[in-house]
């Protein structure tokens, strides 16, 4: 699912923050985004949220507890970016619902005229499965590319198969 999003931005390996991104949120918040994207597919937990400290996107963004505070009201303000404090002591707990990010993204992208790869990322919703997983079917396979019905699959869809398969 992450890829897809950043194939949507034009990338197929995730940058630390996609310039798009950035043009669109602003860095703070991008900045946020990108990592809750980044260890969403390592460290989510069973109720979608993510454990980060204000010290883990110091160290791995640069921003200060009060970039944070307010990229933060941001993205709750966006709707996609669900924030709790839970356990003891409280602990800051994210949560991004994908698909309200998505449309956001696109929505935000097109006001301030930033361009995305939309069709990139259609297609890709289209392939994949209500559980997540490349459902395409190949027909030819050549060392260069592998091809279906015409249309040839990109390195991260031939990576995602693998990782299925």
């Amino acid at each position: 699912m992450q890829l897809r999003f950043f194939s949507m931005l034009g990338m197929e390996k995730p940058k630390p923050i996609p310039p798009q991104l950035a043009l669109i949120y602003g860095f703070p918040l991008a900045g946020i985004i990108s990592q809750l994207l980044f260890w969403w597919g390592l460290e989510k937990r069973d109720d979608g949220f993510i454990f980060k400290t204000e010290k883990d996107f110091i160290s791995e963004l640069g921003i200060t507890s009060a970039q944070q505070r307010l990229a933060i009201k941001k993205g709750k303000k966006h709707g996609f970016l669900t924030v709790k404090r839970m356990g003891v002591p409280a602990k800051r707990h994210y949560k991004i619902d994908f698909d309200l990010l998505v449309k956001t993204t696109i929505k935000e992208a097109a006001e301030k005229k930033v361009t995305l790869s939309i069709s990139h990322y259609n297609n890709r919703e289209k392939a994949m499965s209500p559980n997540g997983q490349n459902s395409r079917t190949t027909t030819e396979s050549t060392p260069e590319s592998t091809t279906r019905k015409g249309s040839t699959l990109s390195t991260a869809d031939i990576i995602a198969k693998k990782m299925v398969e």
